[in-house]
């Protein structure tokens, strides 16, 4: 069995995930991490309003039934990319130090 998965990135921004993404924000404390399990993206808090990704899950062996690598980078760029347009426009700066 094999599946067809296209990611994108939320258009236009949704106000309700805006402030979903504001008050996640807000419970992490300053080096806390978060993640998304569906693409194994790590973010950490590194300032006041500062979300810095740090880690992206590398693609594995026995993945390959799921996914192949090329759908694991356009999955984690998807999610990196609407978690940063949401949480910036909550007035958080969000950078990307894995590339």
């Amino acid at each position: 069995m094999s599946y067809h998965v296209i990611f994108s990135t939320p258009d236009p921004l949704d106000p309700d995930h805006v402030q979903w993404c504001a008050n996640t924000f807000n419970l992490i404390r300053h080096g806390g991490v978060w993640g998304i399990p569906r693409s194994g993206l790590i973010f950490t808090r590194t300032g006041e309003n500062e979300l810095t990704l740090t880690a992206r899950m590398p693609y594995m062996d026995g993945m390959e039934e799921l996914l192949t690598p090329e759908q694991l980078d356009e999955q984690q760029q998807a999610d990196y990319e609407g978690t940063r347009i949401h949480m910036e426009a909550a007035g958080i700066t969000v950078k990307d130090v894995t590339q």
